[in-house]
């Protein structure tokens, strides 16, 4: 956006991660887990899911896993997002 690049937008509680690849993706989740241990958090991994777009949005991959439990990919979601550059 703006000629930046932002991975991680985050309003109050809810943090949204923008990754080019699942494999960052990976490793951005295990960049929260350390968070979350550091900071004894925890995440609701029932209410967080994964959307992939582009044009290998349907490539079977390996499931991405957060708090040692499986995250779900969905095709749509409902999110209230407004981003102003």
């Amino acid at each position: 956006m703006a000629n930046n690049y932002y991975g991680c937008l985050v309003y109050a509680d809810e943090i949204i991660l923008l990754s080019h690849s699942v494999n960052t993706m990976r490793s951005m989740f295990a960049i929260c887990e350390q968070f979350a241990f550091d900071f004894d958090m925890k995440f609701n991994t029932q209410k967080s899911v994964v959307m992939r777009v582009g044009e290998r949005y349907d490539v079977m991959y390996a499931p991405l896993m957060l708090d040692s439990k499986e995250i779900l990919f969905v095709h749509s979601f409902k999110y209230l997002i407004y981003i102003c550059g």
